[in-house]
């Protein structure tokens, strides 16, 4: 049953990232809170979870900040915008997958469910990286 969960949230990762990115620092001890046998329980897997959602959102503000230092007034209001939007989506999507969820037979689904926040903070993290990049290679 626990090499089942582990295995679940692993490959919900690689399904949604579609590979395990070796530089990936977070999920490196991600994985590696997951594969330590003292973790072996719902509760201390789903701790492992939220311990890499709280550094990706920590990941998440500091590009959010540095890509707004890097914009001219009118891109960013449309990024803070954009962002409340996302923040808006976010908690939706996070409401819908506890249901569902939460709704299933089975503690083992409560790590999944919070996966759903990791993979979103993991993925918006990326994206406003990916903006960093583009403006400071244009510079």
């Amino acid at each position: 049953m626990k090499i089942l969960l582990t295995t679940i949230l692993i490959l919900f990762s690689v399904f949604n990232y579609g590979q395990v990115d070796s530089t990936d620092h977070i999920g490196k001890e991600l994985q590696d809170c997951l594969d330590s046998s003292e973790n072996y329980s719902t509760k201390r897997m789903t701790d492992c979870v939220n311990t890499a959602t709280e550094k990706w959102d920590a990941e998440l503000n500091k590009a959010y900040k540095e890509l707004l230092d890097l914009l001219m007034a009118e891109q960013k209001e449309k990024l803070k915008i954009s962002q409340r939007e996302w923040i808006e989506f976010r908690d939706k999507e996070i409401e819908f997958s506890n249901q569902l969820y939460y709704d299933l037979e089975g503690t083992m689904w409560i790590p999944v469910a919070a996966q759903t926040k990791l993979d979103l903070t993991k993925k918006r993290t990326i994206e406003l990286e990916s903006f960093i990049s583009v403006l400071t290679l244009n510079k």
